[in-house]
């Protein structure tokens, strides 16, 4: 799921979907900090771009119709280097760790 973006893989790929997944953390907090905490990846709402994303989607939902699970995280992959996209999520989640245990 994730590679290397060159200019010839992206012109090979334009027609193909990109990496979008959805992961749980153990809390709220948790999902706030590991959202909080990354570098590489942005914390944004969006689909489409061509840039890391991940989103808390409990925090953008009203409270009276929330029904995404409290640590639900949804991380859409853009053309970042895979190493440094693992790295960054790697060093958020410890950090999270630390903050919330």
């Amino acid at each position: 799921m994730f590679a290397k973006a060159t200019s010839s893989a992206n012109e090979n790929n334009k027609n193909m979907f990109g990496g979008m997944l959805s992961f749980e953390v153990e809390s709220e907090a948790m999902a706030m900090a590991v959202a909080g905490a990354v570098r590489i990846i942005r914390r944004a709402t969006s689909l489409g771009g061509t840039e890391s994303l991940i989103e808390h989607r409990a925090s953008i939902e009203p409270p009276e119709r929330r029904t995404s699970p409290p640590g639900l995280l949804r991380l859409s992959v853009g053309l970042e280097d895979v190493d440094d996209l693992r790295n960054d999520l790697d060093a958020a989640l410890k950090i999270a760790s630390k903050i919330c245990h």
